[in-house]
């Protein structure tokens, strides 16, 4: 019994998710399926990369991840399986697996000519991905649907500097997640030209005052006491934040 993830933006009124569930249900040996996300931004490869980061380990050793953010779908660029720490992900190579593949990484391409020439060119999902992770659910060598590959989408901001985070995601509540772990920030951090101490949760500060914190993610977060972060600050994804105290790069 294989556990099999699916993190899309294909919503739930059009029947694009049941699609894709009906090749796992009939592929692969008695799966459990089960939804991480399926209201990702249309398109948005960013927010996808950060869902799967934060929620894929959290499973066990072995689940099979379907990522399904494809603003590409049937042009250049190229399916791929990756595994590595203990899990496998099936995909697009567009940056979507970006904070999950690290040097330590294993990818194939998924190359097999006979499915992508039956495949639709626009639902890989359903034709591409879900096939090849129903194989991986019934053991079959990830080899067997195309040579090794070494993986080439990024994401807009790049790898992160060392004593430097950006904000890279927008979660529902409006708090701006960083990059910044929590073993490279000090006591406070600047963004945007503010400074802000570090704190331990939101009722260390007074209503509508802005903070910062290390959040789930064990990254630094920024927020607003019932308040919304994102609308207080003009801090878009790719903001530079920095522990206190620390000199960006010389100009």
């Amino acid at each position: 019994m294989a556990i099999i993830t699916l993190t899309t933006d294909f919503g739930t009124r059009d029947g694009y998710v049941g699609a894709v569930k009906g090749v796992l249900a009939r592929r692969a040996h008695d799966p459990v399926l089960v939804d991480i996300a399926h209201d990702i931004p249309a398109g948005d490869i960013s927010h996808a990369a950060w869902v799967v980061a934060t929620s894929a380990n959290e499973f066990p050793f072995g689940t099979i991840h379907i990522v399904v953010v494809d603003p590409g779908v049937g042009g250049a660029r190229r399916g791929v399986i990756v595994s590595t720490s203990g899990q496998w992900y099936v995909g697009p190579d567009n940056g979507v697996f970006a904070y999950v593949a690290d040097r330590r990484a294993s990818a194939w391409a998924i190359e097999s000519p006979h499915l992508l020439q039956s495949a639709s060119r626009t639902f890989h999902g359903r034709d591409v991905f879900a096939p090849v992770a129903a194989s991986l659910s019934r053991g079959e060598d990830p080899a067997s649907w195309g040579p090794a590959t070494t993986l080439t989408g990024e994401l807009p901001w790049g790898p992160r500097p060392e004593r430097e985070g950006r904000v890279v995601h927008v979660d529902r509540f409006g708090n701006l997640v960083t990059d910044l772990p929590r073993s490279e920030a000090t006591t406070a951090v600047t963004i945007g030209g503010r400074t802000l101490a570090l704190v331990g949760t939101y009722e260390d500060v007074a209503p509508g005052e802005l903070l910062a914190y290390i959040g789930s993610a064990k990254t630094v977060e920024i927020a607003v006491r019932d308040g919304r972060a994102d609308r207080a600050l003009d801090a878009p994804r790719g903001t530079i934040v920095r522990p206190a105290g620390v000199a960006g790069p010389y100009r």
